[in-house]
């Protein structure tokens, strides 16, 4: 029998990255970094923000609370530092979001700082002229003259938009017939990522596994398998982003990707505004309704 062929493309690789890294991540944000976000809240005496839960984290009640409480700690500016200088979870949390991981870290006027990665960065170059080729070409562009290695970066450098708006959505808390009893031959797993992007992602990689004392698999040829089987391109429709937002619009106008299915059933990703904010949740909802 011919031995099936399976080619691990910039978008499979990527694509399963991030769902082993989502998933690894979200385990530590239901456990150690959010006792971290309590703890530092609690001495800080902020109560959770009453904001949209974006991303992923309306699945599980500690991802949400978690969400909040980060939300409302990154709008606490970085003069009451002195109050959790000593505290064991702000110096985790500050670590985290200081990482590489999500970018540079952007201005220093708040708590904790977010990622700026190449989107970050070319929205806030091309605004209010933002659309998915301008900006997805000008992260491409940024991501090759940078040496940025986050997970929003590496989506950039695939120039596939269905990738960048999954990595983003996931990134979003931080600046996504059996034939009769015949045994089909093993498959064959071909590496057909970019060297820019296996490069930078080993950085990710390696960098994250420090991080969290995680075992992500190491982005490379004889990896390739598992990164094939932990992409799952159908999780991924119906994940909103708001990327940004006009605050001179009255009322304030939201800037959002979503992705979903064209006419022929490929995933695209489609822009809009609108003055609320879309999440993922809600999106999926919103779809299930129709």
């Amino acid at each position: 029998m011919k031995t099936e062929r399976r080619v691990v493309t910039n978008r499979v690789f990527l694509l399963g990255l991030d769902e082993l890294y989502r998933e690894a991540m979200k385990k530590h944000e239901q456990d150690e970094l959010l006792r971290a976000a309590q703890e530092t809240a609690y001495a800080l005496s902020v109560p959770p923000s009453d904001v949209p839960i974006e991303g992923y984290y309306w699945e599980d009640p500690r991802l949400t609370e978690y969400f909040r409480l980060m939300r409302a700690l990154q709008q606490v500016p970085k003069v009451r530092e002195s109050q959790v200088s000593n505290h064991t979870g702000f110096l985790l949390l500050k670590k985290l979001t200081e990482s590489g991981i999500f970018g540079s870290p952007s201005d220093d006027e708040w708590l904790l700082r977010m990622g700026k990665d190449a989107l970050s960065c070319v929205l806030e170059e091309t605004f209010p002229n933002w659309s998915i080729e301008i900006l997805r070409d000008r992260a491409y562009a940024r991501a090759v003259e940078s040496s940025d290695f986050s997970l929003v970066s590496l989506g950039a450098l695939s120039k596939d938009s269905v990738v960048l708006a999954a990595l983003r959505e996931t990134m979003v808390l931080y600046g996504l017939p059996l034939k009769g009893l015949s045994i089909p031959p093993p498959p064959k797993y071909i590496w057909k990522v970019d060297p820019l992007v296996q490069s930078r992602s080993q950085q990710f990689v390696r960098t994250f596994n420090e991080l969290l004392d995680e075992s992500l698999p190491l982005p490379n040829p004889e990896n390739a398998e598992q990164f094939w089987k932990a992409c799952k391109e159908w999780k991924i429709l119906g994940r909103c982003v708001r990327l940004g937002f006009d605050p001179m619009s009255t009322p304030t106008r939201h800037y959002h990707w979503l992705i979903e299915r064209d006419s022929n059933s490929n995933l695209q990703v489609r822009e809009f505004w609108d003055t609320e904010i879309w999440t993922t949740e809600r999106c999926r909802k919103s779809r299930n309704r129709a």
